[in-house]
């Protein structure tokens, strides 16, 4: 079985399908306390509110829905995109990787290997690919990146990545592009392990909000590059008998009036999104293996993932300091203002 992850930077579940919050009752609220440094401040008295209409706005997410099952996932604070993608792509915690912020200061992504470089490392015969907007995520010469570049695979074809490069129209072209490049390369190679992200759901929510109808028509816009890459996948086990385990998530929602960063419950409230193209049967049994799960944290997905994918990490005991590093705590912000530049 073949994996292919899809990060939707931004997006509220609640307001792309409304319905997948009676899927399981860990939506309701978080299951784990915030740092209080990251608590949210009072909302001005004037800030819009989200009027739930109940429809649904991401058909290509509620049809994957309906065949497969979802979790929630609860978010870390801070709730901003590079700790969140961070943590949900090596299964680590802001304290283990310390990313903090999206400046990456200090980080430790060296030493956190992606899932994609942990389904490598299980198997290196694996062929792996990432796609984003974001060069903080796949761009060696970026501030990251969070998935590995890998260059040795890289050079050898076991592994790809791919950062947009057309902001003619924001992220709207930006994600066109990512598209084209991810659905051919799916289709056409089929790599063991990928992961796709889109970023104008985010992009939508800082510009107005998600109470804006902007914010909806950016969730309908990545809904229908979601259905590319399902299709391509798809075409693979038409044709080729090649089953395929799809897996959606975000890193945070967004406040009525636009941002995040802080605790609020449409902020932290994320979710997993997941399906199987296969033979008959394989969405029960995906269903019957997340059967009475309780929610996610965001470190978890990546373990989660690697387990139902049948992937095991190799372990090293050699009893000596090999790969100890003597550092400086990760305990993250003081939040003192004097230290914010």
């Amino acid at each position: 079985m073949k994996l292919l992850l899809i990060g939707l930077d931004g997006l509220r579940i609640d307001l792309a399908v409304p319905h997948a919050l009676t899927a399981h009752d860990g939506f309701a609220e978080p299951d784990h306390p915030a740092d209080p440094r990251f608590a949210a401040v009072p909302r001005a008295e004037d800030a819009p509110t989200v009027v739930p209409t109940g429809e649904v706005v991401a058909p290509t997410l509620a049809r994957m829905l309906a065949g497969g099952t979802i979790l929630p996932v609860w978010m870390t604070p801070p709730t901003d995109s590079g700790p969140g993608w961070s943590s949900l792509l090596t299964g680590t915690t802001h304290e283990q990787n310390n990313v903090w912020w999206n400046e990456f200061v200090g980080h430790h992504l060296a030493q956190t290997p992606d899932i994609l470089s942990q389904v490598y490392f299980a198997n290196p015969s694996a062929r792996t690919y990432a796609a984003a907007t974001w060069d903080a995520l796949v761009s060696p010469s970026g501030p990251g990146p969070v998935i590995h570049s890998r260059t040795d695979q890289w050079a050898g074809g076991q592994h790809q990545v791919y950062c947009a490069t057309d902001f003619s129209r924001g992220c709207i072209s930006a994600d066109q592009q990512v598209r084209t490049h991810a659905s051919w390369t799916l289709n056409h190679e089929g790599p063991d392990a990928a992961f796709v992200y889109f970023e104008g759901v985010d992009e939508s929510g800082h510009s107005y909000g998600a109470a804006a109808p902007e914010y909806l028509d950016a969730i309908r816009r990545v809904d229908e590059n979601v259905r590319y890459l399902v299709k391509a996948v798809a075409e693979r086990y038409e044709q080729l008998g090649e089953e395929w385990l799809i897996a959606v998530v975000t890193d945070h929602g967004h406040k009525p009036e636009g941002g995040h960063g802080e605790d609020e419950v449409d902020v932290r409230r994320s979710f997993l999104l997941l399906h199987r193209i296969g033979s008959t049967g394989v969405g029960e049994e995906l269903r019957q293996r997340t059967v009475g799960h309780g929610p996610l944290h965001s470190e978890q997905v990546t373990p989660f993932l690697l387990d139902l994918l049948g992937v095991r990490p190799g372990s090293w005991t050699p009893g000596h300091d090999v790969g100890v590093l003597r550092d400086v705590k990760s305990v993250g912000p003081t939040r003192n203002l004097d230290f914010e530049w």
